[in-house]
């Protein structure tokens, strides 16, 4: 009898190893088909959220995300805008940019970005607009984070 629990193991074993090689092999397969199964997104304070406007300036784009104030059990009372400008390889020394994060057609901060050295500054023109987040070096651009107040909290 114990012979046969060997023998049964050893195949049991056998069995396993191409069904443990197509699960690492098809890793990225089955993470996407996991993420399309349950719908589980990036939150938002990590990709700044989507992009509600774009301004073109020819050589190059801004893009405006949404206000962030995503919480675990709730809105936060502080939260983030993010602007992005692409592509890098046409991007000025320099950029100097008033934004209106809200389209209520008053400029809501002013911004002035070194693309050079990857300095920041935020000039806040409105009551909700608190400063400067952080600034980032994108793949293929810039990104400032601005921190604002939840005018609901």
């Amino acid at each position: 009898m114990s012979r046969f629990k060997t023998v049964g193991g050893y195949i049991l074993a056998a069995l396993a190893v191409p069904v443990v090689l197509a699960v690492f092999m098809g890793q990225n397969y089955w993470m996407k088909e996991l993420v399309d199964i349950t719908g589980v997104k990036v939150s938002p304070w990590e990709t700044g959220g989507d992009v509600i406007n774009i301004i073109d300036h020819g050589e190059y784009q801004t893009a405006i995300h949404e206000q962030v104030f995503q919480g675990l059990l709730g809105e936060k009372k502080e939260g983030l805008v993010q602007v992005d400008w692409q592509p890098a390889e046409n991007l000025p020394d320099h950029i100097d940019e008033y934004v209106d994060y809200d389209a209520d057609g008053k400029n809501d901060f002013y911004i002035e970005l070194d693309t050079k050295s990857n300095q920041a500054d935020v000039l806040p023109l409105q009551t909700g607009v608190i400063g400067l987040k952080k600034n980032y070096v994108l793949k293929d651009g810039q990104a400032v984070r601005v921190r604002i107040k939840n005018p609901r909290r």
